[in-house]
């Protein structure tokens, strides 16, 4: 999954530069600016307990650093929905995509889908291929059992597979906007909601206080050399975010090409999710075994590790870790689980 994440990073941070592409023409509320309408609809965001939502990738990307091939080529999708209320879940995952940078090539192929309602958390390996020999190797013993089939996650709870949180804005009272420049362009139709849509270009300052400082670099970078259009959508009647429809343009040496990134939403609707018919099971231990290659014997809880561990001393270029990093990083987390434990 290492690829589309890039492809997901390059997309969601270029993506925020600009928006605009007009639609057709209906007024804002009396007294209302294309601010006041925006804002209200993030304050909405912390009312909305259902959701219906897609999320849709597309990169066509080339390049060149220090003479290797630098690529990102690819599409990606999820379509989902969650109900709070009655703590239900649902996804549609799809991934084919590639990655090639520093001479090295990454590569995966999958369609997954997940269920979660009041008789647990159910998911559906329908394909999941890797580039990587190694890692396919690996991939193929650990879900031979259960690819295919509609197995039981029985050590997960329908909040705990709940994907939608990613795609929502948190914005409070009196918080500047990272938009500016601000037009307001019509309606559209977004997943059955009427919504308006606006226009706008990014504040630098704004937008880069509200990021992860580990990421600054790679947003900076595409910030000031993608070239990115747009639409920023809100609910004419229920006064809520309803999504975006982004275009990015990269004309560098070692990034050129096109991607988009179209995330909707319907925020007073979700879908009912039937209980599928199960067919395995992967318990705590099962999953200890897939992944760790044995049961642990320390029992961890939320106060295992503290909540406001320092990391920063294991990451000295603010972006990735060395090798040396990594490694003491894990011999100081096995000491503090052993320290745990007594």
């Amino acid at each position: 999954m290492k690829a589309i994440s890039k492809v997901v990073l390059a997309l969601m941070i270029g993506g925020l530069v600009s928006f605009g592409v007009g639609c057709g023409q209906e007024g804002l509320p009396a007294g209302k600016s294309p601010e006041d309408v925006i804002k209200e609809a993030l304050l909405n965001q912390k009312e909305v307990n259902k959701l219906t939502y897609e999320l849709n990738i597309n990169a066509d990307m080339k390049g060149d650093v220090d003479g290797n091939k630098n690529e990102l080529k690819g599409t990606a999708s999820i379509k989902g929905s969650t109900n709070v209320d009655d703590e239900e879940t649902k996804l549609m995952l799809n991934v084919n995509g590639k990655m090639d940078a520093d001479g090295i090539s990454n590569g995966v192929n999958a369609d997954v889908e997940l269920r979660g309602n009041d008789d647990g958390v159910f998911v559906k390996i329908g394909k999941l291929e890797l580039s990587d020999k190694d890692s396919q190797a690996m991939i193929d013993a650990m879900i031979s059992n259960y690819k295919g089939k509609w197995t039981l996650l029985s050590f997960m709870t329908p909040e705990d597979a709940d994907m939608s949180g990613s795609i929502n804005v948190e914005y409070s009272e009196g918080d500047p906007l990272f938009l500016k420049d601000i037009e307001y362009k019509g309606t559209k139709d977004v997943l059955g909601l009427k919504s308006y849509v606006f226009s706008g270009n990014i504040d630098k300052e704004v937008f880069m206080d509200s990021m992860d400082p580990s990421s600054v670099a790679q947003i900076e970078y595409f910030l000031e050399k993608g070239e990115v259009k747009g639409e920023l959508y809100t609910a004419v009647t229920e006064k809520v975010w309803t999504g975006m429809t982004l275009n990015l343009k990269m004309n560098e040496k070692d990034m050129n090409g096109t991607g988009s990134l179209q995330i909707l939403l319907n925020p007073v609707k979700a879908d009912k999710v039937e209980t599928p018919k199960k067919d395995a099971e992967i318990t705590e231990e099962d999953f200890a075994m897939m992944f760790g290659g044995g049961a642990s014997t320390t029992e961890y809880s939320d106060d295992t590790y503290p909540s406001d561990y320092d990391y920063s001393d294991y990451d000295s270029t603010g972006t990735e870790m060395t090798d040396e990093e990594y490694e003491q990083l894990m011999k100081d987390l096995e000491a503090l689980e052993a320290e745990t434990a007594q």
